[in-house]
């Protein structure tokens, strides 16, 4: 990656990073995260914090909600706790989600969605 910012090993950052480009987090980051490209959370970063984001790849762990407009990647021994919202996501057998994944529906043409409760009477 060119021009990468380094949060690196040792190093902690409490409040809000935002900006371009890429970021690779190696130390600890608390508070929000809004990149405009990839956010990289190495193997012994820890992030608690809202990440936003166009992709996010997770080798370390993340507290908080990891939100992608294009792809989370949950790498070997990444660990997410809490949402990840976008399009795509990979993860790794060896990787560990605590918390909800939410992703875009498309239905086919014709297919219709599962009944809600308010649907018929609740069921």
């Amino acid at each position: 990656m060119e021009n990468v910012t380094i949060v690196s090993a040792g190093v902690r950052v409490s409040g809000t990073i935002t900006g371009k480009g890429p970021l690779a987090v190696a130390g600890r980051v608390d508070g929000h995260v809004a990149v405009e490209g990839e956010v990289q959370v190495g193997p012994r970063a820890r992030v608690e914090a809202e990440v936003n984001a166009d992709l996010v790849a997770v080798a370390g762990f993340v507290k908080g909600t990891v939100k992608a407009t294009t792809a989370v990647a949950l790498m070997a021994g990444g660990q997410v706790e809490g949402t990840i919202d976008c399009k795509r996501v990979d993860i790794d057998p060896q990787a560990r989600l605590k918390g909800r994944l939410v992703m875009p529906l498309t239905l086919p043409r014709g297919i219709k969605g599962a009944p809600t409760s308010s649907d018929n009477g609740g069921w």
